[in-house]
């Protein structure tokens, strides 16, 4: 029977080409809007590290010292902590695991200078790799005594071992970084989140997560010469720091991230981070009063709008454009179905009931939406390659996948049947002999 309903279809289109061109071009442009829009909110919502980042909260408080305590009153939690302050909440080990963070831009080079890259990489102290979960493909992270001893190891990911030794298993082998010589104790799979959440203060309008390619214990990097890739913010009794300074002492720059799987551990850290900084604060240490807080990463996120309000309205719209289209579709079966009252009453008349009549017509219409969402595709296409052309932090999130094929097929099959309802309805609720009258 449905074979047969869709040849009627087939019949029925070919009668009146310009009117299932306009249904269906209608169709498509709105379902390609939507679709538009949706990939990129689909990209950019959600956790960024799926699994990890929901149990992931970082550290913030007003740690300002004498030399810097007639800066304005912050409106916003800062999260940028010297680094003495920072080892010493990561050395506490209150969380179930904790870490802190500086993203680095250093010149990775073989130690017979043949091959180098510049590369994104992390400095961190405490667990960072295996709190991030990191996955490592040869070797292992840095211990705690080597990250103590100031030991000069790095980690650094496949990608980069294979430009720079032309295998991944680089393990044990040594690069230049800096001023100093780094042996190679571990290589991971290519990592990064899907939306940047750590050091959000220091990279405004870096939107979506950026490949690491290398990890080091941030004592050694420091005294090799390889510093943070923002200093932060200074005291005013600093020395005056440059790029990647590693004169960072008197500077507020890296982040305390900690791991909590329970809210109840969470409450208890609180009480922990509270305990701190005013013990800090009545040694005189931080001048303002420190207000410490723990942020939850989407919560940290949402605060710092990491995620453009556009991106949520774009969807709004869209959703929008789609449904008025969905109207005008309506409106256009309605009329096409009304039409072939005469036909239908010959149907009824000869045994078809309500039910056949309707569903002929929901499978044309179907049939159409399908056709729609063929049409769909290449619009779809030219609106994430637009959207990609744009100056905007996410245009790099405009991608096609598999799994945005499969919505868009089946959204353009629920949209030709919710259009087709009303108007199947209308054309096979009149009684035959009302029908053939009419006729």
């Amino acid at each position: 029977m449905f074979t047969y309903y869709l040849e009627l279809a087939w019949r029925r289109c070919r009668q009146n080409v310009p009117i299932v061109l306009l249904v269906v071009l209608t169709m498509a442009i709105g379902i390609a809007s939507c679709m538009t829009a949706t990939t990129i909110f689909a990209a950019l919502s959600g956790e960024p590290l799926p699994g990890i980042s929901d149990h992931l909260y970082v550290v913030t408080m007003d740690s300002r010292t004498q030399g810097d305590a007639n800066d304005a009153a912050y409106d916003t939690p800062q999260s940028l902590l010297n680094l003495r302050d920072a080892k010493a909440l990561v050395d506490a080990h209150h969380a179930d695991s904790q870490f802190a963070q500086a993203q680095s831009l250093a010149q990775v080079s073989t130690t017979d200078g043949k091959h180098s890259d510049r590369v994104i990489g992390l400095l961190g102290y405490g667990s960072l790799l295996s709190t991030l979960g990191v996955p490592f493909r040869y070797g292992r992270p840095w211990t705690e005594a080597e990250q103590t001893a100031h030991a000069p190891v790095v980690v650094i990911d496949a990608t980069l071992a294979e430009k720079l030794f032309g295998t991944s298993d680089a393990v044990g082998r040594s690069v230049t970084m800096g001023t100093g010589t780094f042996r190679i104790i571990g290589v991971t799979a290519p990592w990064k989140p899907r939306m940047q959440f750590l050091g959000l203060t220091q990279n405004a309008g870096n939107l979506l997560g950026q490949d690491m390619q290398f990890y080091a214990p941030v004592g050694a990097a420091l005294d090799h010469g390889v510093g943070p890739l923002n200093t932060g913010k200074c005291a005013k009794s600093a020395p005056v720091v440059n790029f990647q300074s590693t004169h960072v002492t008197h500077c507020r720059w890296i982040e305390v991230w900690v791991s909590l799987d329970a809210p109840a551990r969470a409450s208890a850290y609180r009480v922990f981070l509270t305990h701190y900084a005013q013990a800090q604060h009545q040694a005189g240490r931080f001048v303002q009063e420190p207000k410490p807080r723990l942020f939850g990463t989407q919560a940290w996120m949402d605060r710092l709008k990491a995620i453009p309000g556009d991106v949520g309205l774009n969807v709004v719209l869209a959703g929008g454009f789609l449904l008025l289209c969905m109207i005008n579709v309506a409106g256009l079966l309605a009329a096409r179905f009304l039409r072939r009252q005469g036909h239908v009453a010959i149907r009824r008349a000869l045994g078809a009931s309500r039910r056949h009549v309707f569903m002929q017509h929901l499978v044309e219409a179907g049939a159409l939406g399908m056709a729609g969402g063929v049409l769909a595709l290449p619009l779809t296409w030219l609106g994430l390659w637009v959207v990609r052309m744009q100056p905007v932090a996410y245009a790099a999130a405009a991608q096609f996948s598999p799994g945005v094929f499969a919505i868009l097929a089946l959204l353009s099959l629920l949209v030709g049947l919710a259009v087709g309802i009303l108007p199947a309805w209308r054309v096979c609720r009149q009684p035959p002999a009302l029908q053939i009258k009419l006729a």
